[in-house]
């Protein structure tokens, strides 16, 4: 079944939130943020002040500058804290971030320390299987680690190659498509213009890039197991998958007061997993098409395998090794005596003849 969800983005993000007594902190939002002041009592931080943003995106004509907001705070090598001393927000929003944070789990710890316990995190987050990321394995719970204990503050070299070297001409328009378009899309960069790229960051430059990926399922996973580790100071609230036709999934986390026991915000989290389904009941692993981009991938893996063992089989150095073959068959089963492997031996011993014959110069 497609994922047609009964609420708005809006709904999804903001529901519940009462703009009028909040005061709220929204991450990247460059010139679409969720909220605008007077509608709320929010404030805004990015990697860059607005000037600087506005000469970055001067020529890109996706981005409109004179919408770019007005940065409060820039948020680099200082802490979130260190960007806003003594204030605390009642909720933090970041549309399409968190893939481009080197260090995911210090980043969460950062926005934790700025959050009033029971504070919001809200979060909207690209499914990769619907984005330029298709061809991209999920982040793992072993990834999040490494970055966090190497202090990661810009994207690392491998992100950065893993990202540039699998940007596919893909979009969530491909993806919800009556008819899939051809698989696998093609990669948008070569390995070595990736590798270029992160050997540029080795010296200095900062290349942005989604340094992480995520499905609906493994988001979830990552989050839980983030819960078990005792590296994650929230509990769940809601979350929605991506729902025809977009790529956004919607996460709203609570900060737990300090102290609290992870374990107890495991339960939501393992509900959903095992019912494979988010807050809303639609399913964590529908496809977009009838055969998803995973599978296809997969058939395209296997067709592949299978034509490279078609042509090997063919070739006149597989014939010439039949009887080496067939010998390693017979003394696999030379232990054991049952009727079985005794005319499987016999049988064997037949093959190994016919194909000593065929291949023999002068059969």
């Amino acid at each position: 079944m497609r994922p047609i969800s009964g609420y708005t983005r809006h709904e999804k993000l903001l529901g519940g939130l009462n703009f009028g007594t909040t005061a709220g902190l929204e991450i990247g939002a460059l010139n679409s943020p969720l909220l605008r002041p007077p509608q709320a009592n929010i404030r805004f931080v990015d990697h860059a002040d607005q000037a600087a943003l506005r000469a970055k995106y001067a020529n890109d004509p996706n981005v409109p500058i004179d919408d770019i907001v007005s940065v409060d705070a820039v948020w680099g090598n200082r802490t979130l804290a260190e960007c806003f001393p003594g204030e605390h927000f009642d909720y933090v929003i970041a549309s399409h971030v968190i893939e481009h944070v080197p260090d995911v789990i210090g980043w969460l710890a950062e926005i934790a320390a700025v959050l009033r316990p029971g504070g919001r995190l809200i979060l909207a987050i690209p499914d990769r299987r619907y984005t330029f990321d298709v061809l991209r394995r999920e982040t793992t719970l072993a990834d999040l680690i490494n970055s966090h204990f190497r202090g990661a503050r810009r994207p690392t070299p491998g992100q950065i190659f893993d990202s540039m070297a699998n940007v596919a001409a893909y979009s969530f328009e491909d993806a919800w498509a009556p008819s899939p378009p051809p698989w696998p899309p093609s990669r948008f960069a070569t390995p070595a213009y990736a590798l270029s790229q992160a050997e540029n960051s080795r010296d200095g430059a900062y290349i942005d890039c989604h340094c992480s990926v995520f499905t609906a399922r493994s988001v979830l996973q990552l989050l839980d197991g983030l819960l078990e580790l005792k590296m994650f100071l929230y509990r769940l609230e809601r979350f929605h998958v991506a729902p025809v036709g977009s790529n956004e999934m919607s996460l709203v986390l609570l900060r737990e007061p300090d102290g609290a026991d992870a374990v107890d915000a495991r339960p939501a989290f393992r509900r959903l997993l095992e019912a494979g389904v988010d807050s809303e009941g639609l399913k964590l692993d529908t496809s977009p098409v009838t055969t998803s981009p995973d599978q296809l991938l997969e058939d395209a893996s296997i067709a592949q395998l299978q034509q490279a063992l078609s042509e090997m089989q063919a070739s006149t150095s597989w014939r010439i090794t039949a009887p080496m073959r067939c010998v390693i068959r017979f003394l696999r089963l030379e232990e054991g005596s049952s009727l079985l492997k005794k005319r499987t031996k016999k049988l064997l011993l037949t093959m190994f003849r016919q194909e000593n014959v065929s291949t023999s110069p002068n059969g």
